[in-house]
């Protein structure tokens, strides 16, 4: 890893390290993959709209921000590059969580043991959801503030205000869904949908590892110490998000709650001729 320290004030828009090309463009390759599954899947279940909608705006995110860091690797000056790498890589786990919290929502409308109190899952996803659309409020401003006025902290407090409300409600997220795992483990037991609710929770788990460490990282700004230790970011934020992005790909709800054989025959035929391809 090749690093470069920089002594000057807080340069938003240089990188203060040198991407490694080749882990980045092996995630760039994951991201990519992800993504035309994805599209498949919702070209055969488009009725799971707000799924896909998290799913593809997610991938795409993070697919921009690795391609972004292979132009920084190149010249890591490169203005566009670096915003594309804060806005990517910081927003994209905000669009895939609240698709993690829909799968939640169905689980409940599908097994009343799984629902709390009186609050129904659609009332349940939208609460999930809000807290996730207020994270990705903070974070796109404070992204956008921290590209453009580089002397100004405030861009990179939102951020990390916008991180913190992620890191609350996937907490909430996991607890709630592992509440409903310990209630129902023995019930389910002969049943697949543990294995859905397991999936979930380590994705919940990876975004987590992810969000606290993002919020470390920018703790002393955008050019901190931590910010140049590439090894570390793919560590806690490279392989968690992958982890994460292959688990909520696989535990798309209409594969688990809405199986009907003609359907997943017709997934499976769509992704034959896309291998062929």
């Amino acid at each position: 890893m090749n690093a470069t320290g920089l002594n000057s004030t807080d340069h938003i828009g240089v990188l203060p390290f040198t991407p490694v090309y080749a882990p980045n463009a092996f995630f760039l390759s994951i991201f990519t993959i992800l993504l035309v599954v994805q599209l498949i899947l919702t070209y055969f279940f488009w009725r799971s709209y707000g799924y896909a909608i998290g799913m593809l705006g997610g991938l795409l995110l993070e697919l921009l921000g690795y391609a972004a860091k292979l132009m920084l690797s190149q010249d890591r000056k490169n203005k566009n590059g670096y915003i594309m790498y804060i806005i990517g890589l910081t927003l994209g786990p905000t669009f895939l969580s609240a698709s993690l919290y829909l799968g939640l929502k169905t689980l409940q409308q599908h097994y009343n043991f799984a629902r709390f109190w009186y609050i129904g899952p659609k009332v349940f996803a939208a609460l999930l959801i809000l807290g996730d659309f207020i994270s990705l409020a903070f974070i796109g401003v404070g992204g956008s503030l921290a590209a453009i006025y580089a002397e100004d902290p405030i861009g990179v407090n939102l951020m990390i205000a916008g991180l913190a409300t992620q890191v609350l409600f996937t907490t909430i997220f996991g607890g709630v869904l592992a509440t409903i795992f310990r209630k129902t483990r023995w019930k389910l037991r002969h049943d697949k949908t543990r294995f859905f609710m397991l999936g979930g929770l380590v994705a919940a788990i990876c975004l987590l590892i992810r969000s606290i460490w993002r919020v470390f990282e920018l703790s002393e700004g955008f050019n901190g110490p931590l910010t140049s230790k590439e090894g570390v970011f793919i560590a806690l934020d490279s392989i968690p998000m992958v982890i994460m992005s292959v688990l909520i790909t696989t535990l798309h709800p209409r594969l688990w709650f809405h199986e009907n054989q003609h359907s997943i025959s017709r997934v499976k035929d769509g992704f034959w001729i896309v291998c062929r391809v």
